[in-house]
């Protein structure tokens, strides 16, 4: 016990000194709100995982969640019929009995449905407003920081920066880094769904991105500290977001945002899954049966499971799917969780460290989103993408290390 507490502890040191010998100006880093944020982390990490109470309430909302999403199978069937069953029905069909694009992706339709009906009321403005709040008190944050952070747990990361939208082109560069992280730090409220159907543990998913939002805030502060006199009494007016005249119109319009993303995520894994297979051929043809692209993935990111705390057996499968994370996206590196072999504390770690954005893919989703919102900033944007996607995989990592040192087997 004492042994995994030490290495973990270890692991988040070593994870802030990364971070500080890559800061832009280390004399200027301030760091009152990166303690706030650590401390932040820990106690929300000890309440969902080690406490009875905050295991009981966190378990509900999961349990909640499902049951909700639940009705969405509702609709499955009844446009799709038996293929829903996974071609069960189908007569003499003898292949898988799992339909990724239904089983999987799906639900998020009616999910986008249930998100945009709460903006509509007004429920969700009120969420993101108390936490923008919450934020501004404890990380020191400007407003249309706090606002972006707060957001980005709820929407997407491009959906997060629209929030404050007219803020942007006058943003600093360390405000507008902020943003980029927390937007790559984060997935939003409706990928856990899809997470959790190809394997992962949604009470898990669901914990590590709303710690990716003050981790978020450590690493972007630590990487690039702020050199600019700003005040933080600034007040935000959110963006103006027209969920639908009605609650009809705001049914219709989240279900056909729902859609989009199922479109978008499917057609993302045709063309990035046979990538893989073709540069895995690739690896395996050039060095003649002796290695293959699993290989590499697990020894470029072993370091990264080390300091973690990833058990020995599970450093090779915890690295692998880090690696198609990052390389690709971490839908890839999900869709790989049910065939790799690890251990309870190994699979933790991983859903973990997987549940962020952060990837290259990502640079090009921000250049393009962010850049169109504000096209003067597009340069910045561009110029610090690699070093977000830096804070962003170390803040993701930081979550697995601190659920690593809570871990109860």
């Amino acid at each position: 016990m004492i042994d995994h507490i030490m290495r973990g502890v270890a692991g988040v040191v070593a994870l802030i000194l990364i971070a500080v010998l890559c800061s832009r100006s280390r004399k200027d880093i301030r760091w009152k709100p990166i303690i706030c944020a650590l401390a932040f982390n820990l106690l929300f990490a000890l309440l969902v995982l080690h406490t009875p109470l905050g295991k009981a309430v966190f378990g509900l909302l999961s349990s909640g969640l499902i049951k909700t999403m639940k009705f969405a199978d509702e609709g499955i069937k009844f446009v799709f019929g038996p293929l829903f069953g996974g071609f069960n029905a189908v007569p003499g069909f003898q292949g898988s009995t799992y339909v990724f694009v239904l089983q999987a992706l799906m639900q998020i339709v009616f999910f986008a449905v249930l998100i945009n009906l709460l903006y509509y009321l007004q429920i969700m403005q009120r969420v993101v407003k108390g936490m923008a709040w919450l934020f501004r008190r404890l990380f020191g944050l400007t407003g249309p920081e706090a606002t972006v952070v707060a957001s980005n747990i709820f929407v997407g990361q491009v959906q997060g920066a629209m929030t404050v939208t007219p803020y942007i082109k006058n943003m600093t560069e360390a405000q507008l880094f902020q943003v980029m992280v927390v937007g790559m730090s984060t997935v939003g409220a409706g990928m856990p769904i899809i997470y959790a159907g190809m394997g992962a543990k949604i009470d898990y998913v669901l914990a590590a991105n709303i710690m990716a939002a003050p981790a978020a805030v450590l690493f972007a502060k630590l990487l690039m500290p702020e050199r600019e006199e700003i005040t933080t009494d600034e007040t935000v007016t959110q963006t103006d977001y027209q969920a639908g005249i009605n609650l009809l119109d705001a049914a219709g319009r989240g279900a056909m945002d729902g859609w989009k993303v199922v479109v978008a995520i499917s057609v993302m894994l045709l063309g990035f899954i046979p990538l893989i297979h073709l540069l895995n051929w690739v690896v395996v043809t050039v060095t003649n049966n002796v290695s293959d692209l699993e290989t590499i993935f697990s020894w470029l990111f072993a370091p990264a499971a080390y300091i973690v705390g990833v058990p020995s057996s599970d450093v090779a499968g915890f690295a692998k799917l880090l690696g198609q994370k990052i390389a690709f996206n971490e839908v890839i590196g999900f869709s790989g969780l049910k065939e790799t072999a690890l251990s309870p504390k190994g699979f933790m770690l991983t859903c973990f460290a997987l549940t962020g954005f952060a990837n290259f893919t990502s640079v090009g989703i921000q250049i393009g989103g962010i850049g169109e919102l504000a096209p003067t900033r597009r340069s910045d944007v561009a110029r610090l993408g690699m070093r977000c996607v830096l804070a962003a995989t170390l803040a993701n990592l930081l979550n697995a290390t601190i659920a690593g040192i809570l871990f109860v087997g």
